[in-house]
């Protein structure tokens, strides 16, 4: 049927629409001015719906039934209350009437299939939100694509550069809502991402509100004597607050583009319908005074970004600014003098991120229901076509020519291929079965063949018309999976850890089977459940700090037939490029099956639960400190931690009062944002506390080896064998950072060298100490005990050690309650190892 062709950059505060046509991008106009991009602005007023840019102005007049940058919105539970129509509306809803407002810039087109691009940082809750409104606006495909790499495709084949060495960028999207920072690699053949970092809530809409906090209401409060206003405003307490804040948000907007240009900006703002004007004088260096926390932040993103990587400021050739709010000069400045790279701000900001998505629906073909004139023109096409063809072939290219290939099953004819200017024809040419031919390709433009093959008789039985081949335009590798999804599963000491199924930065679409055991009984009769958790996050971390993306719960009652401990469970995931999460779960032992698609798009953040998480871990860390605080702090590694935990301490404290700060009837955004803030800092001390208990599961394990290596002298050769087994892997598993894997080989050491430690007769000398002095109560037959002892102690004293062991074994069957072995996995919670 063709490829999608039609691209759309949802944007916090701009969106717009493209098309991919000939090799090149059309970038439709707004009807209305004939302007790039639609202001992602919805208003009502008097029963009547306003979108675009009417909207925007309705900004100025304070109207409360005004909304914007609902995109940071995207997966929450939020409602906006309209109260000109006695509605709610979700972001979902709203970001679906962009989408059909940006088509009526198509005027002569109705698009099935879109691709719409999304932060590299949305979590799968807020890609699913996405795709939602994508088809609740009718759209009956939708692919979603990441930002960065939008940027990316623009740019470079906006730039016709050619590249004869391996170079890598950074692309630098500060937007209006959210930040990303992408590092990419570029050849001379395709665009990979490697790795990027950001921030779903920092954005040009964040530098509006410091605006109003620090430059216009402290004057505000001075001339009319009122304390707390921002958080009025913020709070929208009534409407006259209400009305205020959008007639200084959109102030603060319009001051923040003139200083683009501008040195100082002098605006007027009337108070109380006209009792109070007040005269607003900002100078571009107040403006970046007020904001230079905000860019900073963006600065150790990119900080990360490369020491993650390995990088350094100078493997770096250049960094490319897309986002509106890079037109700020001082941002600029402070990216090249931080970082000493060349800014390039050579592609426009704003239309970047949608001619790549175009770009990118270039390649994406249609997978949609034809509509009943393109089933007539298929059915006619098919008709007259009296074979089936496969053909394979790259879309855009960097070459002089292109493989084409071509497979008809059990036939034998001719083929013919000519270029649809004429300067390119194969003539006829005979093959069987499949063919391959290079055909060549005029620079910098799209070329159009046809492809038209003959039975032996040179009767025609197939033709292709309109194989579109662009050269000079470049393509991507794959879209990067931006965090890594996890399977949380029981550890061996009743607790639970992540496991990774796919990992950050693996190529989308995904998929995998992996094999687990059951970590508990599973009585039919009872109400145990096995529970599997997919999250999103990072590996090695502690569940709490991740998302999780898909639940599946079994309970023991629908199982046919008890499950037993230890039993093999088969796990089946796949994710789409658009990150659909498929799960597919298999008990061979009692022939059950369970499968499951998850796409959710909306999440809930209890605030009492939020409390909760906030105060466990500050308890946590206290504990820490006062540990820490006990040992000799001259080292300065350990003072070096006690610090980075006093920080966090402090961090979460101040997390804690700004919840505190967070009103009922407040945007969820400033929840949100806390919550992102409360993850960060998380994962940051899981990783500090992670690192020590790494170190001290390494010195375990080696303290344990070495007392086994003791004793290898004394082991039997199947012993010796196993010994070596262990020990492996030992580089690889030691440098893993993972503690649970750590363990569990020094614990295999243990066992092994208990093994070999009760080979020697007068090793039970200790044991028989061990049940000598337990409570005599734990003991069944306490007489009997006694006589044990007895006999016992006269062993010990003549060294007759078979009498010893007889002594143990007797003791050991009269206990109450057999004790656990040191080495025996305790029963899972969730019911999965």
């Amino acid at each position: 049927m063709g490829n999608i062709n039609f691209g759309i950059d949802l944007g916090t505060t701009n969106s717009g629409i493209c098309k991919f046509t000939d090799g090149k991008v059309v970038v439709y106009k707004n009807p209305v001015g004939f302007s790039d991009t639609l202001p992602s602005i919805i208003a009502y007023r008097k029963g009547r719906i306003f979108i675009g840019e009417k909207a925007r102005e309705l900004l100025k007049s304070g109207n409360p039934d005004v909304f914007g940058s609902f995109k940071r919105k995207m997966g929450t539970e939020h409602l906006y209350q309209i109260s000109d129509i006695n509605e709610e509306k979700t972001p979902v809803e709203f970001s679906a009437m962009i989408l059909k407002e940006l088509l009526s810039f198509v005027p002569d087109e109705k698009p099935q299939s879109i691709v719409i691009t999304i932060p590299a940082s949305f979590d799968t809750v807020q890609s699913n939100a996405t795709k939602k409104a994508g088809l609740s606006a009718g759209f009956q495909q939708v692919v979603l694509l990441q930002e960065p790499i939008a940027a990316c495709l623009a740019y470079a084949n906006f730039q016709n550069i050619e590249h004869t060495d391996e170079k890598n960028w950074l692309v630098y999207d500060f937007g209006g809502g959210t930040f990303d920072v992408a590092l990419v690699k570029i050849n001379e053949r395709e665009l990979k991402i490697i790795d990027h970092e950001g921030n779903n809530f920092l954005g040009g809409v964040d530098l509006d509100h410091l605006m109003i906090e620090k430059l216009f209401v402290p004057k505000i409060e001075a001339l009319l004597n009122e304390e707390l206003l921002f958080k009025k405003l913020m709070s929208k307490e009534d409407n006259n607050y209400t009305k205020l804040y959008y007639e200084l948000l959109y102030k603060a907007e319009e001051i923040k583009k003139e200083l683009s240009v501008k040195e100082t900006v002098i605006s007027e703002l009337e108070l109380n319908d006209g009792d109070h004007y007040i005269d607003f004088e900002i100078s571009r260096s107040d403006f970046n005074e007020v904001v230079a926390e905000k860019v900073e932040e963006t600065g150790i993103f990119i900080k990360k970004l490369l020491e993650e990587n390995q990088k350094t400021a100078k493997d770096i050739e250049r960094i490319i600014l897309v986002g509106g709010t890079t037109y700020i000069p001082y941002i600029r400045e402070y990216l090249k003098d931080t970082f000493g790279i060349l800014v390039d701000n050579s592609i426009d900001p704003t239309t970047a991120v949608m001619v790549g998505a175009a770009y990118f629906a270039g390649t994406k073909e249609e997978m949609v229901e034809a509509s009943e004139k393109q089933k007539i023109a298929i059915q006619k096409n098919q008709d007259q076509n009296k074979i089936d063809v496969k053909l394979i072939y790259e879309i855009n290219t960097q070459d002089d020519e292109e493989l084409l290939v071509g497979m008809v099953e059990n036939f034998e004819g001719y083929f013919r291929i000519t270029r649809k200017d004429g300067g390119f024809d194969t003539g006829l040419m005979s093959f069987r079965n499949k063919f391959s031919e290079f055909i060549k390709v005029l620079p910098k433009q799209a070329n159009n063949f046809t492809l038209t093959i003959f039975d032996h008789n040179q009767n025609q039985v197939f033709e292709k018309n309109n194989i579109s081949i662009n050269h000079g335009i470049y393509n991507i590798s794959g879209q990067p999976l931006p965090n890594d999804i996890c399977l949380e599963v029981d550890d061996a000491f009743g607790g639970t850890l992540l496991e990774k199924i796919f990992k950050k930065n693996d190529i989308l679409p995904l998929s995998k089977t992996i094999y687990k055991t059951t970590s508990k009984n599973f009585n039919k009769d009872a109400d145990d459940k096995l529970i599997i958790n997919i999250l999103e996050g990072k590996s090695g971390t502690l569940p709490a700090s991740n998302m999780s993306i898909g639940y599946i719960e079994i309970n023991s009652k629908d199982m046919p037939i008890n499950l037993l401990k230890g039993m093999d469970i088969e796990l089946k995931f796949s994710m789409s490029e658009s990150r659909d999460l498929s799960v597919s779960v298999y008990i061979s032992s009692i022939d059950f099956e369970k499968k499951e698609v998850f796409n959710p798009h909306t999440k809930h953040i209890n605030k009492e639960k939020f409390q909760e998480d906030i105060d466990k871990v500050i308890n946590e860390i206290e504990n820490e400190l006062r540990f820490v605080e006990n040992i000799d702090n001259s080292n300065d590694e350990d003072f070096k931690i006690l610090v980075k935990f006093k920080n966090m301490k402090d961090e979460f404290f101040r997390i804690k009062f700004d919840l505190i700060e967070v009103e009922e009837d407040e945007s969820t955004e400033r929840i949100f944002q806390l919550d992102e803030r409360k993850r960060r800092t998380l994962q940051e001390y899981d990783k500090l506390v992670r690192f020590r208990d790494v170190i001290y599961e390494i010195e375990e394990y080696r303290e344990n080896k070495r007392d086994l290596e003791s004793m290898l002298e004394e082991a039997t050769q199947r012993q010796k064998d196993q010994f070596y087994k262990i020990v492996k892997d030992e580089k690889i598993f030691l440098e893993s950072n993972e503690k649970a894997i750590i363990k569990r080989k020094s614990q295999e050491i243990q066992r092994l060298n208990t093994e070999i430690y009760y080979k020697r007769d007068e090793s039970y000398v200790d044991l028989y100490y061990h049940y000598k002095f337990r409570d005599i109560e734990e003991y069944k037959d306490q007489k009997k005990i006694q006589k044990l002892i007895e006999t016992g102690d006269k062993a010990v004293e003549n060294s007759n050690y078979q009498e010893v062991k007889f002594v143990v074994s007797s003791m050991y069957n009269e206990l109450k309650v057999k004790p656990k072995s040191l080495f025996d996995d305790q029963d899972g919670n969730l019911g999965l190892k």
